[in-house]
């Protein structure tokens, strides 16, 4: 509740957040300040001593390399031939664009490519000699900024939320994923931004809103998951912003703008960097067939395959006429997996053709199909285990990023993944008390936990079961509990639910 003043000196008592009411969560110092208490999350470095590196961090660093080295090439060749007479610029090159489609030509080589833009800030932020500390920092920072507009948003109180943040860094997996130099985090704040933007967008300043649409719209390109999550999580937010509690619940047409705004302009660009980099506009780039690859490993892929190939024409049959390698890793990355045997052309068929393989597999074993997808869902949905620290990054001589296996200890990450379990139960219990009693916190907390199981039906179907998947995603829970736990009645009085309805 907030008091103010009208012409006449009357006070009167209006809801915070409400038209009549300054937004709650301003660009302001305690913001400012909420976030740089986020630097908690940057305690698996002080532990560890380094970042959590996976298999595909020095990747995202080779790729940001390429990317910006062919960036800085093609300017240099916009400069030279806008300053070259026509009559005297090489014959085939007429303007900058030519040759920068020229320098591109090198794509039809590329067997398979990562994000670009989170590639890109791979090496912006690589420092300190390529091992992404301040990449880290950065991730770190950026969750702390969400985190802060949270407990801002909807805490009853003004001060700094800074207890709170504690208990996130030590009772659950944000601070390592946020130390994880893969996109994994930004599943997270993809959904927390998104969901802000439904459901607290009364409450936020013209500044705060721009700032979540921009991290939303960012997050959509730096992994292929973060697309269909995007899109889920999307068409349920404007789908419960269509049926208001109240006439005076009506949203503004700015609102409805501000929910799109992420999945129209995340994948807009990147269609836009896929056919800069790759001469074809596409959502997916050249991503590896991981759909393909989960349902080989599941099975039914592979006996589709394996039974109907002799009649098929698909390329993945021209590699594999008769038996197909069935573990997910061996199939994709292994000795005789698709990278190591396919042509870029071959691997461009499997690529188009992937989803047409999957489906047909899909309709040859449907109960079986439905039987996986079920339990690996049940299954991926309670499997939040953090990774990392067991490797180290490192540039060799030529300077690329390498990764090498190495020992550490595990205890840490042990605690918070048993902590996060203790922590996880508490924080459902807070928020099935909040959906009862305070009905104007539900499409906050059941778009969070939509979100939290998109993020386990995607990640299942598009590429397998792993701790990591979720581990990304499940603070998410314990942080709406934390922002709305003040504004929980422990029960409710007949006259107290007559004074609500």
């Amino acid at each position: 509740m907030h008091l103010i003043k009208n012409d006449r000196g009357i006070l009167g008592i209006v809801e915070r957040g409400s038209r009549r009411c300054p937004p709650r969560v301003r660009l302001n110092a305690p913001l400012v300040l909420t976030t740089l208490a986020g630097l908690v999350f940057l305690w698996p470095l002080i532990v560890y001593g380094r970042p959590a590196y996976f298999s595909d961090s020095a990747s995202y660093f080779k790729g940001g390399r390429a990317a910006v080295s062919f960036f800085l090439e093609w300017i240099s060749e916009f400069q030279n031939v806008a300053s070259t007479p026509l009559l005297d610029r090489p014959t085939g090159i007429s303007d900058a664009a030519s040759r920068g489609a020229e320098l591109a030509t090198g794509h039809a080589k590329v067997h398979g490519t990562r994000s670009i833009t989170y590639s890109i800030l791979a090496f912006i932020f690589s420092a300190p000699r390529g091992q992404m500390w301040l990449l880290a920092a950065v991730q770190a920072l950026l969750t702390a900024f969400l985190v802060a507009i949270t407990l801002f948003a909807y805490g009853k109180s003004d001060r700094l939320p800074v207890w709170k943040i504690a208990i996130l860094a030590a009772a659950t997996p944000v601070a390592l994923v946020s130390c994880l130099i893969i996109p994994d985090i930004f599943a997270g704040l993809l959904i927390l931004a998104i969901t802000l933007l439904t459901a607290a967008y009364e409450r936020l300043s013209t500044g705060v809103r721009l700032g979540l649409m921009a991290i939303a719209a960012g997050a959509i390109t730096f992994h292929m998951s973060h697309v269909p999550i995007a899109l889920g999580v999307t068409v349920v937010a404007l789908g419960s912003m269509a049926f208001p509690r109240s006439r005076s619940g009506a949203r503004s047409i700015a609102h409805w703008s501000a929910v799109a705004a992420p999945l129209l302009a995340g994948t807009a660009l990147l269609v836009s960097l896929n056919l800069g980099a790759f001469g074809t506009p596409s959502l997916t780039g050249k991503r590896f067939p991981l759909t393909l690859a989960r349902s080989v490993a599941d099975g039914p892929a592979k006996w589709y395959l394996e039974q109907n190939c002799a009649q098929l024409d698909y390329a993945i049959c021209e590699l594999y006429p008769r038996q197909v390698p069935g573990d997910l890793n061996e199939f994709l990355w292994g000795k005789n997996g698709i990278k190591a045997r396919a042509t870029p052309d071959q691997l461009e068929r499997i690529r188009r053709e992937e989803s047409e393989v999957v489906l047909a597999a899909a309709r040859s074993y449907p109960l079986e199909e439905l039987s996986i997808i079920t339990g690996n869902f049940a299954r991926q949905l309670v499997l939040f285990e953090p990774i990392g620290f067991d490797t180290r990054l490192m540039l060799d001589g030529n300077q690329n990023a390498v990764t090498v296996a190495t020992t550490y200890n595990p205890a840490w990450i042990r605690s918070v993944e048993k902590l996060s379990a203790v922590v996880l139960v508490v924080s459902l219990l807070v928020l099935m008390q909040a959906w009862r009693t305070k009905p104007e916190l539900r499409r906050l907390i059941g778009l969070i936990l939509w979100g939290v199981a998109l993020n386990a039906a995607v990640c299942v179907y598009f590429s397998g079961i792993t701790g990591r998947y979720q581990a990304r995603v499940i603070w998410l829970i314990p942080l709406i509990a934390l922002a709305v736990v003040g504004q929980v009645r422990p029960a409710e009085t007949s006259q107290s639910r007559g004074g609500s309805a």
